[in-house]
């Protein structure tokens, strides 16, 4: 992540997504932990999870440390990590691949860490939402802050993507959520549709996947 974010851009809870991490979870890698406000949240939840972090931020990470059990420090697009294969029964992403130079690589990566009963936890913004639609039908791709059109995001996804990087690197998913964005007419007519707009209201994924023992990952070139 950018070292330029503002400190609040490192200190969401994200309380919205602790239900998607498994409570039976014992062994949990964050990648992009920022000040571990997530992590702590889980700890609370059962004090005795070993949960280790992985950020690049220096100051994010200092006070992390102080609220989970171990931080590395560093970019994980050149990081590899000390531990033994299938050591985490859980890793979470949270608004982190889009970051990422090569994210296919990193995924294909950090996999074998995962138990082979282990989910990844993972929440992606969609670049089907109408918003950045009706920007490109008046001309414009405007960058910003934070948000879907984060000025430090490598790469967009859709829905589709999102299932195909999956499926290349060796994960299927096994539950859907949705972070539906989008003004009243909108969800009525998406009501109204029998959730048609579903892609287009969506403003981000929240996936749990899981391995995908039956198909080997693929060998695929993507220009950066």
């Amino acid at each position: 992540m950018s070292l330029e974010k503002g400190r609040q851009y490192y200190q969401y809870e994200r309380k919205d997504l602790l239900a998607l991490v498994p409570p039976s979870a014992k062994k949990i890698l964050e990648i992009g932990c920022g000040e571990a406000n997530f992590g702590k949240a889980i700890k609370e939840r059962n004090p005795d999870v070993e949960y280790t972090g992985v950020e690049m931020d220096k100051a994010s990470a200092q006070i992390a440390r102080q609220r989970i059990n171990k931080v590395i420090e560093g970019n994980i697009d050149i990081l590899n990590l000390p531990f033994d294969n299938k050591y985490f029964d859980c890793i979470i992403t949270l608004d982190l691949l889009e970051h990422l130079a090569d994210p296919w690589q990193t995924i294909k990566k950090l996999r074998p860490l995962l138990d082979d009963h282990g989910v990844w936890v993972v929440s992606i913004p969609n670049v089907r939402h109408y918003r950045v639609i009706y920007q490109l039908l008046t001309g414009y791709w405007d960058y910003t802050q934070q948000g879907i059109l984060d000025k430090t995001h490598l790469r967009f996804f859709t829905f589709i993507g999102m299932k195909e990087m999956f499926a290349e690197t060796g994960f299927k998913i096994k539950a859907i959520g949705r972070n539906i964005d989008a003004t009243n007419i909108l969800k009525i007519a998406h009501a109204m549709s029998f959730n048609l707009l579903e892609d287009f209201v969506t403003y981000q994924y929240y996936l749990v996947l899981e391995k995908d023992t039956e198909r080997k990952t693929t060998r695929r070139l993507h220009k950066s």
